[in-house]
C-alpha cells in the first residue's frame, strides 16, 4: 500500500498564502475612467440606441470616418432647417397670434337676424315738387333745389346772405317734401309668405344718399344710448323690441315675433318680397346716371352707408338675392392677447358715446362726426348726434364740402382706433335679374279695384291712392321693379371662428 507523501507544514501555509493573494488579485477593480472618457462612452450609447434617424450611424465604429460625418452633417442641416420653420411660424404667432378656422357646428336660422335693409329711389327730387319750388318757391328753396340736383361744391352755390337763413329745419322739411316717400315707393311687402303693411315693415330714415326707407334695424333704444336726446324723424316698430347684438346674440326669452325678425326657414317663402314704384314719370335729378334704387344689406346695429356701398337696381326688372350670413365668432380667450396683435375689439373694451353696441361702422361714423364737430362746429344730418349738436347748414357749405373730401380719400383723422370687433355678423348678396312680366301689374291693379269695392271706408282710402300709385301705373309706362330677398339654400350659415393660440 502506498501512503501519499505528506507535505510539510511551512510549505503548506505558503501556498494558501499566495492563493489568498491570486483571490484577492483577481478582486480588484478596473482602472477608473475620466469624466471625458466616460462622456464619450455614454453618447456613444445614445447614439447607438437614439430613435432619431441617422444618430445610429455617427456612433458606430465600424463606419469609416467619412461615413460618419456625413451623417452627422446631414443630421445638423435637418436640425437647421427645422429651427428656421420654427422659428418663422414663432414670428408670425407673436406678430398675429392667433388663428381663423371654420366652426364644424351650424347655427340655426332663428339664431340669426334677417339683414337690415335700407332701399332709396336714385331720384333726388320729384319732378312735380321741384318745378313748384322752381317756380313759385323763394331763393333759398331754389338754392337748395340746385345743391341736391348739381355737381356744383354747395360753397359756390349759396351766397353769404342766403346761408344765414337756410337753417337745418329748414332744410330738413324741403328734403321731406321733395323725395319720394316710403308709402309711394314700397307698392306692396310680403313677409315670410304673410303680406303685410308696409308701414308695419319700414321705416323713414335720412342717410348720406337722402330720405330712404329701412327695413329690420333695431329699435333706437336698442341702438343709441341716449335715444331721447336724439333729434331725427319718428319711427314706430309695431313688434316688441329684442335686446340683440353679435356678441350675445338673441336671449332666450326673446318672442319669435321680437324686433328684429328672424327668418323661419330657407327659400324664397320665408324671406321679403318687395313690389317697388320707382315712379320715372316724376324723375327730376338723379344721384346716378340712370333709374332706379339703391339697395344695401347691412347690420341691424349700424346705420347705412348707402351712398358709397348702396347697390343699384333698375327698373323694370325682377331682383332675386340670395343672402349668405357670414359670422365672425371669437372666442374669450383672445381678451388675453394684446390689443395691438389681435386687432379687434370685443364690445365691452371700447365704449362709444352715442351707439349702444360696437362695431366698426359705428366707431366710424362717431369718428367722422366728432372730426367734423372739431371743424366745422357742426355735423351733417344724417351724423349721430343729439339735440344740443347744431345740424350744418348753407352756411358751413365751405367746410364740410371740405371735410367729405378728405372722408372721401380715406384722410380722416384721429380713427385708428376704430379696430373691427371681434365678433361681427356681414352678409354677403348673390342677385340675380329678369325682366319683369307686365301681367303682374295688372294682376297688382286689378286686386287694387276688386279690393276697393268690398268696403266704403276702403273704397275712399284706395281711391286717394288710385291718384298716386295705382293710376300712375295705369296712365305712364310700367317701371317698377320687384326686389325679393331670401336666404340661400345653403343657408345653413357657414360660421368662422376666431380662436386664441395659447
Amino acid at each position: 500500500m502506498a501512503f501519499a507523501e505528506e507535505i510539510p507544514k511551512h510549505q503548506q501555509t505558503t501556498t494558501n498564502i499566495k492563493t489568498e493573494e491570486v483571490a484577492v488579485a483577481l478582486q480588484k477593480p478596473a482602472r477608473q475612467l475620466s469624466y471625458f472618457e466616460s462622456f464619450v462612452q455614454d453618447f456613444r450609447q445614445y447614439l447607438l440606441t437614439s430613435t432619431l434617424h441617422g444618430l445610429r450611424y455617427v456612433g458606430e465604429k465600424k463606419l469609416t470616418w467619412f461615413e460618419r460625418f456625413f451623417w452627422l452633417a446631414a443630421f445638423c442641416s435637418a436640425i437647421v432647417c427645422a429651427s428656421f420653420f420654427i422659428l418663422n411660424v414663432y414670428a408670425k404667432w407673436k406678430l398675429s397670434p392667433m388663428i381663423v378656422s371654420i366652426n364644424p357646428e351650424n347655427i340655426q336660422l332663428n339664431k340669426l337676424p334677417f339683414p337690415a335693409i335700407t332701399i332709396c329711389n336714385v331720384n333726388q327730387a320729384k319732378k312735380s315738387v321741384a318745378e313748384r319750388y322752381k317756380n313759385d318757391g323763394g331763393l333759398i328753396d331754389k338754392k337748395l333745389l340746385e345743391s341736391l340736383c348739381l355737381s356744383k361744391p354747395d360753397a359756390d352755390i349759396f351766397e353769404n346772405e342766403l346761408s344765414e337763413k337756410a337753417d337745418w329745419e329748414h332744410t330738413r322739411s324741403f328734403l321731406i317734401n321733395i323725395t319720394q316717400p316710403c308709402n309711394e315707393m314700397l307698392a306692396m311687402c310680403i313677409w315670410d309668405s304673410i303680406r303685410m303693411s308696409c308701414q308695419d315693415l319700414f321705416n323713414a330714415q335720412l342717410t348720406d344718399e337722402g330720405l330712404c326707407c329701412t327695413f329690420n334695424v333695431v329699435h333706437r333704444e336698442k341702438m343709441f344710448r341716449n335715444p331721447r336726446e336724439l333729434n331725427d324723424m319718428n319711427i314706430t316698430f309695431p313688434n316688441p323690441s329684442v335686446e340683440w347684438t353679435p356678441e350675445s346674440g338673441f336671449p332666450d326669452d326673446a318672442p319669435p315675433d321680437g324686433f328684429p325678425w328672424r327668418p323661419q326657414g330657407i327659400g324664397t317663402d320665408h324671406g321679403l318680397t318687395l313690389l317697388l314704384d320707382a315712379n320715372v314719370a316724376e324723375y327730376y335729378c338723379s344721384s346716378t346716371k340712370t333709374t332706379g334704387f339703391k339697395v344695401l344689406l347691412h347690420n341691424p346695429i349700424e346705420t347705412p352707408n348707402i351712398a358709397k356701398l348702396g347697390e343699384v337696381y333698375g327698373p323694370g326688372i325682377e331682383v332675386r338675392v340670395a343672402i349668405e350670413p357670414k359670422i365672425l365668432d371669437a372666442n374669450p380667450s383672445l381678451k388675453h392677447i394684446d390689443i395691438n396683435k389681435r386687432l379687434c375689439l370685443f364690445s365691452s373694451e371700447k365704449e362709444l358715446f352715442f351707439y349702444r353696441t360696437y362695431s366698426l361702422r359705428n366707431c366710424e361714423m362717431e369718428c367722422e362726426a366728432r372730426a367734423m364737430l372739431d371743424v366745422c362746429k357742426c355735423v351733417l344730418y344724417y351724423m349721430p348726434k343729439n339735440k344740443t349738436t347744431r345740424v350744418c347748414g348753407t352756411e358751413d357749405a365751405k367746410c364740410y364740402s371740405d371735410m367729405r373730401k378728405y372722408v372721401l380719400n380715406g384722410r380722416t383723422h384721429n380713427c385708428d382706433e376704430c379696430l373691427p370687433a371681434c365678433t361681427e355678423i356681414s352678409y354677403t348678396e348673390r342677385p340675380s335679374s329678369a325682366p319683369l312680366n307686365k301681367e303682374l301689374i295688372k294682376n297688382y291693379i286689378n286686386s287694387l279695384n276688386l279690393a276697393t269695392n268690398r268696403s266704403p271706408e276702403y273704397f275712399m282710402t284706395a281711391a286717394l291712392l288710385g291718384d298716386g300709385a295705382a293710376l300712375r301705373l295705369r296712365a305712364g309706362p310700367v317701371h317698377p321693379a320687384a326686389v325679393e330677398y331670401a336666404y340661400a339654400a345653403e343657408c345653413n350659415a357657414a360660421t368662422t371662428e376666431w380662436l386664441g393660440r395659447p
